[in-house]
C-alpha cells in the first residue's frame, strides 16, 4: 500500500523520451515576432531598410528571418523612393541615432511598394 500513495504523489517526475514539440513552437514564434518588428511583408516578400555605415539599402527578403532565404537588395530610384525618404524613415525607427543595422521601413515607403507590388 505504502508504494501505491508514492506512485500517485511521483507523477510529476515522469519523462517523456520524444523530442520537445513546445520549444521548437517556442523559436518559431520568436521568430515570427522578430520578423514581424521589422520585416514588412509585401506579397511574397519581406521589405526592410539596412543600414551599413552612411549608406541605406533597401531590402526585400523571402522566408522568415533566422531560416534560410533569398534576400535581395532593390534600387529605390526605380520604384519612386528618394534618399530623403529612407532617411527620413531610419531616423525615425532610430531616434535620431544611425546604427547600423536593420530598421522598418517607413509608412510612406510602405504605401508606395504596396501600390507597387500588391
Amino acid at each position: 500500500m505504502a508504494t501505491k500513495n508514492i506512485e500517485k504523489n511521483m507523477q510529476w517526475l515522469r519523462f517523456n523520451t520524444g523530442p520537445p514539440d513546445e520549444t521548437t513552437d517556442f523559436f518559431e514564434k520568436m521568430i515570427e515576432q522578430r520578423s514581424e518588428d521589422k520585416w514588412i511583408p509585401i506579397g511574397d516578400w519581406y521589405y526592410y531598410l539596412n543600414l551599413h555605415g552612411t549608406e541605406i539599402h533597401l531590402c526585400r527578403t523571402r522566408g522568415k528571418m533566422g531560416l534560410p532565404s533569398i534576400t535581395e537588395t532593390m534600387s529605390p530610384a526605380h520604384l519612386a523612393i528618394s534618399d530623403d525618404d529612407l532617411q527620413c524613415a531610419v531616423q525615425y525607427e532610430s531616434c535620431g541615432t544611425f546604427q547600423p543595422g536593420q530598421y522598418r521601413i517607413s509608412p510612406l515607403i510602405e504605401r508606395k511598394l504596396r501600390i507597387l507590388f500588391e
